[in-house]
């Protein structure tokens, strides 16, 4: 493929790390009970999702699990699903001695790889950070994960715990009860991506 040099050129954006907010969350599901973890936010009376700030230093994955926790006091894992990605698959090799873990209907191109069990991020989120005081870009990447909705909380984080309510919604209405389109797509993807990965969900 021929690449159009001056179009990438033209296209391409510099943004500094200053004017840049990574923020990381999950889609948390009980497949049992077939529910989603929402918080109720007291402040502005809507439901979102869990999310928050990634830590320096912290990988992404790690923030979106703390976050959750903190905001809902919900202890959650992260869930292997059947992704389309397009992260790099991992070589012959490592396909030779196990590592697609069984999975079946693994379909890689050039470009995306799908059917194949992991736990990359589900889709992402891009907005103006509303809560900075100087000009930023906030960049929400969103994980599957589990957890069981009828274990008692934990404590979160008191801050947090104040202004916002862990919630577990039934799958087939959690979508409609967010309040920004976006989050309702992800909550949407994510169940796709579970029902396509073997649990039975609504919604």
């Amino acid at each position: 493929m021929d690449l159009d040099l001056e179009e990438i050129d033209r296209s391409m954006t510099f943004h500094p790390s200053e004017a840049c907010v990574v923020s990381c969350g999950t889609v948390t599901i009980d497949p049992a009970a077939c529910k989603v973890l929402l918080i109720w936010n007291r402040h502005l009376n809507i439901y979102q999702l869990p999310k928050g700030r990634k830590n320096i230093g912290e990988d992404m994955l790690s923030a979106a699990l703390r976050e959750t926790y903190e905001e809902t006091g919900v202890h959650a894992t992260p869930l292997r699903l059947k992704i389309a990605t397009r992260a790099t698959p991992p070589s012959d090799k490592d396909e030779d001695e196990g590592g697609n873990g069984g999975d079946v209907g693994l379909r890689p191109t050039r470009e995306v790889t799908e059917g194949r069990l992991s736990t990359e991020f589900i889709g992402c989120c891009r907005y103006p950070d509303p809560q900075s005081s100087t000009p930023a870009d906030k960049v929400v990447f969103y994980y599957a994960a589990i957890a069981d909705s009828a274990v008692p909380r934990g404590a979160g984080t008191p801050r947090d715990r104040k202004k916002l309510k862990e919630v577990w919604a039934p799958a087939a209405e959690a979508a409609t009860l967010l309040r920004f389109r976006a989050e309702a797509d992800i909550v949407r993807k994510a169940l796709e991506d579970a029902r396509r990965s073997g649990y039975q969900m609504a919604g």
